[in-house]
């Protein structure tokens, strides 16, 4: 359990929506190609409505700044299933290239692989206090593409579990492509927090809207989307 998952939620009861296609998102998408238990495609590319309004207006904000960068969605919403399938893979292969031999039933064995995974990915609890941020609705994941709607470098891959996937990796680093990285990772915040997002603390690509962490970084009483 995160420090925000003490926060309570009162869940507005926003609806789902899918995310217009104004934007660029990856394709094939990365985790329903790998098999995860989405319900067909229809349950791919959706966020709660206050969440997608706010997308678009910093979509408009980044073509006002900035021309040669474009919002590409990774991932959007999760069901708890789906994140079931991609916490357990990142815990085999973390446990592969140790060159531990083990399942999920063995997973509390090895509370440090335990620890480095759940850094990267949320525990998928179907406790209604503490849900996984993409299962509220409030969370994705994003980057900048070019015109042509490639992913543009950012110093490390999107769910690479290590330090160099910290927001912050690269700001005191004087290398030439460090400095770009940081200007990109600088970048993709600005814009976000422009419209009231914030970012987690690991990963400069995942930022949330209403959800436990969006509340505990706001001193909100409450978070706004509970498990949908």
């Amino acid at each position: 359990m995160k420090t925000w998952n003490k926060i309570p939620i009162k869940d507005n009861k926003e609806k789902l929506i899918t995310i217009p296609n104004c934007f660029k998102f990856f394709s094939p998408h990365p985790y329903h190609d790998l098999g995860a238990p989405y319900n067909g495609e229809k349950e791919i590319w959706k966020l709660r409505e206050e969440v997608v309004k706010r997308l678009i207006k910093v979509n408009e904000y980044l073509k006002s700044i900035n021309d040669s960068f474009y919002l590409l969605i990774y991932d959007s919403w999760r069901p708890v299933e789906v994140q079931e399938f991609m916490f357990n893979r990142a815990f085999s292969l973390e446990c592969d290239k140790l060159g531990i031999e083990t399942s999920m039933k063995d997973f509390k064995r090895y509370p440090l692989v335990q620890k480095k995974v759940e850094q990267f990915w949320a525990y998928p609890s179907v406790d209604k206090r503490f849900p996984p941020p993409h299962s509220t609705g409030g969370a994705l994941d994003i980057t900048l593409a070019d015109k042509y709607g490639n992913i543009v470098d950012m110093g490390s891959n999107i769910d690479q579990m290590d330090e160099k996937s910290k927001p912050d990796f690269y700001k005191n680093i004087e290398r030439e492509d460090a400095i770009i990285f940081n200007y990109r990772r600088n970048l993709l915040r600005e814009i976000m927090l422009e419209f009231e997002f914030v970012q987690h603390p690991n990963e400069w690509w995942h930022f949330s809207y209403g959800d436990q962490l969006w509340a505990w970084k706001n001193k909100k009483a409450c978070a706004l989307y509970g498990k949908i």
